[in-house]
């Protein structure tokens, strides 16, 4: 075997179950001021109980349980005048994977 892949794999999914790492895809959430989806949370009100909130989306992705929601649809208009379909997921979806694992892997 070439002596340069000898690389050791981890599950990305068990690298992201961590607190800080739920907080810190929180911190660009915020930075980015992602809005709401269908549930109608805000950024504001999901800061409000941050912890709390995070608490249980870490519980629920450790269980396996975290299922993901629909997202809310909105038209944009695109340059030709036509409209480009737009989905915005709840403000806890982004803060999970595939969010985290492309941020992990980049």
């Amino acid at each position: 075997m070439n002596q340069e892949l000898k690389l050791k794999w981890h599950s990305i999914y068990g690298q992201i179950l961590f607190e800080r790492k739920l907080h810190g895809a929180w911190l660009q959430v915020k930075e980015n001021k992602g809005a709401g989806g269908i549930d109608g949370e805000t950024i504001e009100s999901y800061e409000r109980k941050l912890d709390e909130n995070l608490g249980e989306l870490l519980r629920k992705l450790r269980e396996k349980a975290y299922v993901p929601s629909p997202v809310r649809r909105r038209y944009i208009p695109k340059k030709n005048g036509k409209m480009r379909p737009l989905g915005i997921p709840k403000v806890s979806s982004y803060c999970t994977p595939p969010n985290l694992v492309l941020d992990f892997i980049a």
